[in-house]
């Protein structure tokens, strides 16, 4: 039985797990730290450096990786990877600018003379120093191709981090204050960061030949730096459709798209993790056929799966919303109805092929044209759909950045879709969901 599950264990497998396992690890954080009775306002304090550190550090982490894992092949056993060491520069000396960026500019965005909050924020800034180079971790196990190492690697590190995030909410005593609380979590969130820091570098003394390259550094910027700003356009849309909705609508009607404006996390995460595990497959040009035959029937499982989640959760959306959040926001189900239709475009993958193949410049013109397409056909609709008009521009806008690339691979590198996406399946379960989202909408 041991036996035939490690089977099953595959690099895609694995990532996806470690990406969920991340996802599930934070939002039981914030559960139990409500669970607990720490306030709302230190709750939001924390959730509020937590995303202010993500937006100083999404978009590069993403691209470097993404440009490493398009730049190197699988590591063979018992080779010392020439590039990893390099990678790691670039990446530490990125963190250490995020680092200085988050102290200047953390207390002008929280917005508070309490010293308290300046305290957190300054022991904040070393969980950006040390995390971000950190992710570079479970990408070396993928290029090692030790799929088991990743999900090892996963239950340790985020257990280590539960625990020390929110042990202190449960065990301190009473002689500690609510702010004292959230201040050794937030240690917790660091000591955590520094583990698996120390988890890379032991990683990067047996794997990496620890030489700094410049002509790798020259290669990795050039590939990595069209991806950093593809990141940031795509990345920014949420943000933009959030200051369109807030100029031509009312506090309440913000707050129901906020909370109904939420693409299906499962589907994000998998095909995310899915794209990235894929790519070191498309850096070996003379293995291309094999790769795209791969890539096509590793995406048809993705669909089997995805879809009918997404389809029972857009038939009890509407039920589901009033439940969870109260009658005020039975209108968002609407909206996150139209957010879930996004898996159609999720589920054909032709950025993965162009970011393994290097073309990193046109993926990033395409998410300059994703990006224009959101604003203008989100303000646009408002006057047909009201608020629904902002969630139907992020769909076009998600569905044109897809057809660009599917056509700039077919006229410009010869590949066609049916090489990489089962089409006839994709159209079933295509009709299916729009069918579903029509009935879900009352519509017939």
């Amino acid at each position: 039985m041991f036996n035939l599950l490690n089977k099953h264990i595959t690099n895609i497998r694995a990532l996806q797990t470690f990406q969920v396992m991340r996802y599930a690890v934070l939002f039981v954080t914030g559960m139990l730290f409500a669970q607990a009775g720490l306030s709302t306002e230190l709750i939001g304090l924390y959730e509020k450096l937590l995303f202010f550190a993500s937006v100083l550090s999404f978009f590069w982490v993403s691209g470097f990786i993404q440009a490493l894992l398009a730049s190197h092949g699988k590591i063979e056993e018992g080779q010392r990877s020439k590039k990893l060491f390099s990678v790691f520069i670039v990446v530490m000396l990125c963190s250490v600018l995020s680092f200085f960026l988050f102290r200047v500019a953390a207390g002008s965005f929280i917005e508070s003379d309490d010293k308290t909050v300046s305290t957190l924020v300054n022991l904040f800034s070393f969980y950006l120093l040390l995390a971000n180079p950190a992710f570079l971790v479970e990408y070396i196990y993928l290029l090692l191709n030790k799929p088991k190492s990743i999900i090892a690697y996963g239950v340790v590190s985020f257990s280590v981090q539960l625990g020390l995030v929110v042990g202190p909410v449960f065990f301190a005593d009473d002689t500690y204050s609510q702010s004292d609380v959230l201040y050794l979590s937030i240690c917790g969130v660091v000591a955590s960061a520094g583990f698996r820091f120390v988890w890379l570098i032991v990683l990067l003394f047996r794997n990496a030949e620890l030489k700094i390259n410049t002509e790798h550094i020259n290669s990795l910027l050039a590939i990595g730096l069209p991806l950093i700003v593809s990141s940031v356009l795509s990345g920014s849309i949420e943000y933009i459709n959030g200051f369109i909705v807030q100029h031509f609508f009312d506090d309440a009607t913000f707050a129901i798209f906020r909370n109904g404006a939420k693409e299906l996390p499962l589907a994000m995460l998998l095909a995310n993790s899915f794209s990235n595990a894929m790519l070191p497959k498309f850096s070996d040009a003379q293995q291309l056929n094999q790769s795209l035959a791969e890539l096509k029937q590793s995406a048809l499982q993705l669909m089997h799966f995805l879809f009918p989640v997404t389809i029972i959760l857009m038939l009890m959306s509407k039920t589901l919303y009033p439940v969870l959040f109260n009658a005020s926001f039975a209108a968002s189900a609407g909206i996150f109805n139209i957010y879930l239709l996004l898996v159609i475009s999720r589920m054909v993958f032709p950025q993965t092929i162009l970011i393994g193949l290097k073309k990193t410049n046109a993926v990033m013109f395409i998410s300059l044209a994703e990006a224009l397409t959101n604003v203008i056909c989100s303000i646009a609709l408002i006057q047909f759909a009201g608020v629904e008009g902002v969630a139907w521009g992020v769909f076009i806008a998600f569905t044109l950045e897809k057809i660009l690339l599917i056509f700039y691979l077919k006229f410009k590198l010869n590949i066609s879709i049916q090489h990489y996406t089962s089409v006839g399946w994709l159209l079933i379960y295509s009709a299916t969901t729009i069918a579903a989202y029509i009935l879900a909408s009352g519509v017939i």
